[in-house]
């Protein structure tokens, strides 16, 4: 019981909080091997470790369970997909994964890759996300990217150090080393630089804050001419 506790809590920090016994209906988990530690409270499951219900995919090729703690530890090639009735998605690929069962915070973490994140929305539009480390805090709807974060869109890439979501605005604010937005937004093609960004989910809409600066090129045109961008400032 204590590893379906944790693959619900490392999906519910992967997108909206959903009921446990809608998690649990038609669960299977497999791994090849479970070993209970009893001396030093722990419980270890290596090999293909794997969760599946209708909803809900997650693997990984160890995971350990520290009782004293209250903390999970999942390592090498994490995946984790949840699906919701909206027809939207959630995918998540890392290296490994580390969990706090009483403060709910997932920590994601790469390897060779950075941590990777994709979002389909309903409409079949895709946000993907990459970043060297995420804090997923679900008791306050938020996540945390550090480290060469990177939010992309169909006509849009926009790159920060570090970069926070906010569920309850639907909100992705990119700061630290000079955010930076490139992209095209027919008829224009533009790149803006400031010292804050935030980007919209659902409506697409950017808005740069404070020391704006950047270019704005009408790709109808032969012989570009800089446009002033707009800002919008607190």
């Amino acid at each position: 019981m204590n590893f379906l506790r944790l693959l619900l809590l490392l999906a519910l920090a992967a997108g909206p909080a959903a009921a446990a016994e809608d998690f649990l209906r038609g669960s299977v988990v497999k791994s090849d091997k479970w070993t209970m530690d009893r001396v030093g409270e722990r419980e270890i499951f290596d090999g293909n470790v794997s969760f599946r219900n209708p909803r809900y995919t997650l693997k990984a090729d160890h995971a350990l369970y520290a009782r004293p703690g209250q903390a999970w530890t999942m390592n090498g090639s994490v995946y984790i997909l949840r699906t919701f009735d909206d027809g939207s998605l959630v995918e998540v690929n890392c290296e490994k994964a580390y969990y706090l069962e009483t403060l709910e915070e997932a920590t994601l973490g790469r390897g060779e890759r950075p941590v990777r994140m994709k979002y389909t929305g309903p409409d079949g539009r895709v946000l993907n996300g990459r970043a060297d480390r995420t804090l997923a805090e679900n008791q306050k709807g938020l996540m945390t990217f550090d480290g060469a974060f990177l939010l992309s869109t169909e006509n849009l890439d926009m790159y920060a150090q570090r970069g926070l979501y906010d569920n309850a605005e639907g909100t992705f604010t990119m700061q630290d080393s000079t955010p930076v937005a490139v992209g095209t937004r027919s008829p224009y093609d533009f790149a803006i630089a400031a010292e804050r960004i935030k980007f919209f989910k659902d409506s697409r809409d950017i808005k740069f804050y404070n020391r704006v600066s950047g270019w704005v090129k009408d790709t109808q045109q032969t012989a570009s001419k800089p446009e002033a961008a707009e800002a919008a400032r607190p």
